[in-house]
């Protein structure tokens, strides 16, 4: 069982932190602060000196211990490649990748984990007053002549020293065998950050371990839990293929990413039960997949009943400068009109009656792209982060970037469906766990408050069908169509991106295998995804159809369409394309946003 502490961190000298970007004017460096504009050490630099004096400590202990988890000795000849550690006993990770993890790609045999410390940022308790800040100036000096180096003056916004600057960090350490060496990394650590020769990064800290939380009571009974999650912590999920200095995060949270958080917090629950040689019959079935379909989460304003969570469709419209604050119509019964038309006086109605432009200015409208239920943009940070090289203890050569997260406090809504009754124990157990989203789950990044709110109350399918029909027949009529076409058109819209089968391109081959007929109309846009698979070891890039597209099918006057529920309830149940399991093709027959 995995033992929550408290680290506590008084600094005695100004802190100069990396890892946030923006910087005031007239300044060079800034210690890093969040949105509200209080310092905090973050959890990347709190780790990285904790590993560096363990590792310091190990050594003088004759004990073996890599280079910051490169799986290579400090004493390793130049050029040589990290890899997993085996400078442990019979080729097992040494203490310190045991306890902070390393160059591993999937997790190690008999592992349930890849770091047994899980670590957050150190941020100032909210009841203490904000500190003040200072300017640093600091100028380069060169030895040969005694004299300041030509342009390199440099202003750097440090907190002022303050005894009172007292930083909290709280953790989980998932493995009782490594207590001891955290408390000796903590025990040889004074100073963090740059200047230390200066005076600056001079800490103090103190560990204490705190009694379990009472894990909060959450039930499955049935084959489908509808969750709200909200981020506690920043996030930062993958995107399918990332830039050389960039790593952005999507805006929604894949059924990928869920499942992949759930796996982990059963696992970790399970740390002994199960194991390769002896897998959990539950947990093995709820991951399969033929097994539970996780689905995709997207961003939801903060509201007491559960929300149509889903991606706008391609075919809504907004207006090209006042994109949220204006009228939001959706295109799509225009665009069925249009492929209608059979003359130019027939087009030239259907434009006429058309929404080309916004009710409120008159300016054009433009494609909106984002959730449906999360009207503002999504909030996000940037930071910066600098790899190390722990074998001569300075910055890898090319190894600047940035990440951008997800800023805590948003709320995502979504469903898992599909649940055997069998796994439903196993999938309360991992709700009930701490859950983490995502990249970064040992620095405290992705942790997430669970939720089950009700499920979606929707019209039953021969409603919306009717809603549908009835809204489609009006609009013909007002471009001088014959109102009765419009109970031969069926609108499919995606609520997550599909990956088409091999032999398909965008999973048209496969509503028709369902529905008879044509697909008269098609908006939808391509995008790649990708994701690590740490079960399968490798990345899964997959060209996909992007959430939000719409196909409408157009049915052959002998159809009727009271033959075809059935078989539309089941499309909309199973989905489309491959990964379903994942959260993807997932779908809405006669979605109500285009009524």
């Amino acid at each position: 069982m995995s033992r929550p502490f408290t680290l506590t961190i008084r600094a005695h000298g100004s802190l100069a932190l990396g890892g946030v970007t923006g910087v005031e004017r007239d300044h060079h460096s800034a210690s890093a602060r969040d949105a509200a504009g209080r310092p905090f050490i973050p959890a990347t630099a709190l780790r990285g000196v904790l590993r560096s004096n363990l590792e310091a400590v190990l050594r003088g202990a004759d004990c073996p211990a890599c280079a910051g988890g490169t799986g290579l000795a400090p004493d390793a000849p130049t050029g040589a490649r990290p890899g997993p550690c085996t400078l442990g006993p019979e080729g097992a990770r040494c203490l310190a990748c045991r306890l902070f993890g390393g160059h591993h790609e999937r997790l190690p045999d008999g592992a349930a984990f890849f770091s047994a410390l899980v670590l957050a940022d150190a941020v100032l308790p909210d009841d203490s007053p904000p500190p003040a800040w200072t300017t640093r100036s600091t100028v380069g000096i060169r030895r040969d002549t005694r004299s300041a180096r030509q342009h390199v003056l440099a202003q750097q916004r440090v907190p002022t020293p303050d005894d009172a600057l007292v930083f909290v960090a709280h953790g989980r350490l998932l493995d009782a065998d490594l207590e001891s060496c955290l408390h000796a990394a903590v025990s040889a650590t004074t100073h963090i950050g740059a200047g230390r020769s200066r005076g600056l990064g001079r800490i103090e800290c103190v560990l204490r371990f705190d009694p379990p939380a009472e894990a909060p009571a959450i039930a499955v009974e049935g084959d489908s839990v509808r969750l709200r999650l909200r981020l506690v912590s920043p996030a930062c999920i993958g995107v399918a293929f990332a830039d050389d200095n960039l790593r952005d995060t999507r805006r929604e949270i894949p059924g990928s990413a869920l499942r992949g958080a759930i796996g982990f917090a059963l696992a970790e629950a399970l740390d002994g039960v199960h194991t390769r040689e002896r897998p959990d019959a539950a947990f093995e079935r709820l991951v399969a997949e033929d097994g539970a379909r996780f689905g995709f989460l997207y961003p939801v304003d903060a509201k007491s009943v559960p929300l149509d969570a889903a991606p706008l469709p391609i075919t809504t419209l907004g207006c090209k400068f006042e994109r949220h604050a204006h009228p939001v119509v959706d295109g799509f019964l225009d665009a069925i009109a249009a492929t209608l038309a059979d003359s130019a006086v027939v087009a030239a109605r259907v434009h006429d009656t058309s929404h080309v432009s916004c009710q409120t200015c008159r300016a054009p409208l433009r494609t909106l792209r984002g959730p449906r239920e999360h009207k503002s943009a999504v909030a996000t940070r940037t930071i910066t982060r600098l790899a190390m090289d722990r074998q001569r203890g300075s910055a890898r050569s090319e190894m600047l970037f940035s990440q951008v997260l997800l800023e805590p406090g948003l709320h995502l809504e979504g469903s898992i469906d599909n649940i055997p009754a069998e796994c439903r124990d196993r999938l309360a157990l991992a709700l009930s766990r701490p859950l983490a989203l995502g990249r970064g789950r040992a620095h405290g990044w992705g942790r997430v408050e669970v939720q089950v709110v009700p499920s979606l109350d929707l019209p039953p399918l021969r409603q919306r069908a009717a809603d549908f029909h009835h809204a489609l027949g009006e609009r013909l009529a007002r471009a001088g169509l014959s109102p009765a076409e419009a109970a031969r058109w069926i609108p499919i819209t995606l609520h997550a991106p599909m990956i088409p089968d091999a032999d398909e391109e965008d999973g048209e081959q496969a509503i028709l295998r369902t529905l008879p007929g044509r697909v008269a109309y098609k908006a939808r846009r391509f995008t790649r995804e990708g994701g690590w698979d740490q079960r399968e070891h490798g990345l899964q890039p997959a060209l996909a159809v992007a959430a939000g597209a719409v196909f409408a099918v157009q049915l052959p006057e002998s159809a009727r369409l009271e033959d075809l529920l059935p078989r539309l309830a089941h499309l909309e149940r199973d989905g489309l394309g491959l990964r379903r399991h994942q959260g993807y093709g997932a779908l809405r027959c006669f979605d109500r946003i285009h009524c």
